[in-house]
């Protein structure tokens, strides 16, 4: 047992040598690596560090010190995989997975649709863990699920920025889960609100969306980065009067962004051989990632609780 210990230690400094800041490996290979390593590619989204939340729960940042317990209910409602190149090139979201064996199906992106159904037990647990149950659209009742395909999305500025509307985007997202793009500016509050009237329906504190930013090059599909942000109520109550009162340069939102953790990898989970035929493929280790950014999360939200808002 000793000698596989100390082999094992030795293949981990062995690969921690070889691998560079911005190396590219083999997404199984991150199993041997220990879990400080992952953590320190993950972090909050530096564009949500700059603001501070109102005391009275105005603006777009909520003001977490008035709601210092973590959501104890929390909706996966999105889950796909993305490319900047689709909104910058000619091809539809079809064409461009179909050079590759992530082509979509009828319903739903195939590599998506792989990861979550190799993670989603896992994370459903790691989120028990911390108190909190987590539910996903194999979970929503009838009503639930009429709600949730009918959902219509606003943002600030849009995403779509060289293609139509007609694109099917639904390609990009797993099996029975709704493409629900992030937006751009981290902080939409158009965006954050439109998500409000479907988390009460579905009973939550909170909702989770999960971005897979992908790079198919060829002969290699790599996972680039890892984006889950987290969206609940207003903290501080969203009162009538209120939102019908004083002119204010920051308005009272109903629903707010709680969290925006980052992890960038650049991990090779399929391979092809010079005719495009592939040779490899393996999510191995994928769900532990997603582990490690829940409890990243978690840590966040409760980071987040400290700060001191603004007076009104």
């Amino acid at each position: 047992m000793n000698q596989l210990k100390h082999l094992l230690y030795v293949v981990t400094v062995f690969l921690l040598s070889i691998s560079g800041a911005n190396a590219q490996l083999f997404l199984e290979d991150l199993s041997l690596y220990p879990d400080q390593f992952v953590t320190k590619k993950i972090h909050d989204n530096p564009d949500i560090n700059q603001y501070y939340p109102f005391i009275d729960g105005r603006g777009n940042y909520p003001n977490l010190s008035n709601q210092k317990e973590f959501p104890k209910k929390v909706a996966l409602i999105s889950f796909y995989i993305w490319n900047n190149e689709i909104v910058v090139t000619n091809k539809s979201a079809n064409e461009f997975w179909r050079g590759s064996n992530w082509t979509a199906s009828m319903d739903g992106n195939k590599l998506s649709s792989a990861l979550i159904s190799y993670s989603l037990e896992s994370i459903t647990k790691r989120f028990d863990s911390l108190g909190t149950k987590l539910i996903s659209p194999g979970d929503f009742t009838a009503a639930q699920r009429e709600a949730y395909d009918s959902l219509r999305i606003n943002y600030v500025s849009s995403y779509r920025r060289k293609i139509s509307d007609s694109v099917n985007y639904q390609s990009c997202s797993a099996i029975s889960y709704k493409f629900i793009k992030l937006p751009n500016q981290k902080l939409d509050y158009i965006f954050a609100n439109s998500l409000a009237e479907l988390a009460r329906v579905l009973e939550v504190d909170a909702v989770l969306l999960v971005q897979n930013d992908v790079t198919f090059a060829g002969t290699l599909g790599l996972i680039n980065t890892i984006t889950m942000n987290m969206y609940g109520f207003n903290p501080v109550s969203v009162s009538s009067d209120a939102v019908q009162g004083k002119k204010r340069s920051a308005k009272l939102n109903e629903f707010l962004l709680y969290s925006s953790i980052e992890l960038d990898l650049e991990a090779i989970i399929s391979q092809y051989d010079e005719s495009g035929e592939l040779k490899y493929e393996n999510y191995i280790g994928y769900d532990r990632l997603l582990n490690l950014m829940i409890d990243q999360l978690y840590v966040s939200y409760l980071e987040r609780t400290k700060i001191t808002p603004k007076k009104s």
